[in-house]
């Protein structure tokens, strides 16, 4: 299908996007104050980590000044100069490797913690794999300075590369989901918490796969516009908010487990004992606040002091250190 090229579906569509990944790029800053904010003496992630998030926040924001560059040129160096919407200036190039390059760190994290939770190799080997298909794309791009030899020779790996980001992105949230819902214990509060990471894993999976999923439609209905670039500056932004989001949420999460001061226990067994007799309470769980206080008869005619044997089964939400 032949689409016709304006000015609003070429640079009012990236206008647009710029407007919007503006505003992301403005919240990536205030999750990036709100994470090394809770960076305390006794809770402080490990190094490694607090680079990833550092070259996350710093890819983030050169994509935005190479955005920001890119439709500069256009519209303000070449005002009026139909020529200059077939170059594609350095600055694309710019935008391009960053917004790559996190893709890869982001999805990589998501495979690590994968792998934390299921401590095996093939399944996260096979997400990476998919994942790592993506630098293709990245090396294809350098070197192109035509915007209609872009549009005929890397449509389709865009179209491509863009496919298996989202099937990328749909699987590790299904992976997620699955491991989290096999760590499911009989304890409410446990999976209480456990149901709010599987919601938040499945959130930030479907928001990234949506965006991506708008790009491929956009690129496919409407060849030759800009108008799927829209969508790719705000995925761009997505991706580094919902990594910096995973981080920040875990306080919410420790609060969410820990509100109280509360121990919660999958097996409290109180097992009274005589000289002449033994007697076993029905087996229950409960919160330490909150145990039941059962009277024992004893009989008259028994002797000997009262042995009261407690056994607790401690069910404890592990912290996330990512260590």
């Amino acid at each position: 299908m032949t689409v016709e090229i304006t000015i609003d579906n070429s640079l009012g569509a990236l206008f647009i996007g710029l407007i919007i990944a503006s505003v992301l790029n403005g919240v990536t800053f205030s999750q990036t104050w709100f994470y090394f904010s809770a960076q305390t003496r006794d809770r402080s992630d490990p190094i490694w980590l607090k680079l990833t998030v550092m070259t996350v926040v710093f890819l983030d924001l050169m994509h935005q000044l190479f955005t920001s560059q890119w439709i500069y040129y256009y519209c303000v160096t070449n005002f009026s100069n139909a020529a200059a919407l077939n170059t594609i200036p350095w600055s694309y190039y710019g935008m391009a490797m960053p917004m790559g390059l996190n893709t890869i760190i982001v999805q990589t994290f998501y495979v690590w913690r994968v792998w934390k939770l299921s401590k095996h190799l093939i399944l996260p080997g096979i997400l990476w794999s998919v994942c790592l298909t993506q630098f293709d794309y990245v090396y294809r791009v350098s070197g192109l300075t035509s915007a209609a030899e872009f549009s005929t020779v890397m449509g389709p790996y865009a179209i491509a590369t863009n496919g298996t980001g989202t099937a990328a992105d749909i699987f590790i949230a299904a992976a997620m989901v699955y491991l989290l819902q096999q760590a499911r214990t009989s304890i409410k509060r446990t999976n209480n918490v456990l149901r709010a990471v599987t919601i938040f894993s499945v959130t930030t999976g479907i928001v990234t796969g949506v965006c991506a999923i708008f790009v491929l439609s956009m690129a496919s209905a409407y060849p030759g516009t800009n108008i799927e670039v829209t969508f790719y500056f705000i995925l761009a932004r997505l991706y580094a908010n919902s990594f910096l989001a995973t981080l920040n949420v875990r306080d919410h999460m420790r609060d969410r487990s820990h509100s109280g001061g509360v121990i919660t226990t999958s097996d409290f067994q109180v097992h009274p004992r005589t000289n002449n007799s033994a007697m076993q309470l029905t087996n229950a769980s409960h919160e330490l606040d909150n145990f039941p206080r059962q009277k024992t008869q004893i009989d008259d005619n028994s002797h000997g002091e009262l042995e009261t044997v407690i056994s607790v089964k401690v069910d404890r939400i592990t912290d996330r250190n990512y260590q």
